[in-house]
């Protein structure tokens, strides 16, 4: 059996009820506004496969931020807009939380090239 580079209508829906039809990032959702996308989360043209282990649930805003970014490279980048936002909030607790993320990026050389501003 060849797998093939999109999503079925049947993947899409399965993917789709496994996240709970909200965005894996955001949790946003239809019933609060989002428009919903099924995601390659290794892009196709960086060979990724249809298969349901490799789809993801998306709203339109971070589907589109993505792009064909690697998920590492939309995580850490996620994850130091967060620690800006929480460093603004002065929110600790969430700004603790992202530093040991981040820390963890940079642990194991991951996506060196995305700078966070400690």
């Amino acid at each position: 059996m060849k797998i093939k580079k999109n999503f079925t209508v049947a993947q899409k829906d399965k993917i789709l009820k496994r996240d709970g039809y909200k965005c894996v990032i955001c949790g946003a959702s239809q019933e609060n506004g989002a428009e919903l996308h099924v995601d390659h989360i290794k892009p196709k043209d960086m060979g990724g496969l249809a298969m349901i282990e490799n789809g993801q649930t998306l709203c339109s805003q971070h589907n589109f931020l993505k792009k064909n970014l690697k998920q590492t490279e939309t995580g850490k980048k996620m994850f130091i807009r967060l620690y800006e936002l929480s460093k603004k909030e002065h929110n600790e607790e969430l700004k603790a939380f992202c530093e040991i993320i981040l820390q963890t990026f940079e642990d194991f050389n991951i996506n060196e090239h995305i700078e966070w501003g400690k």
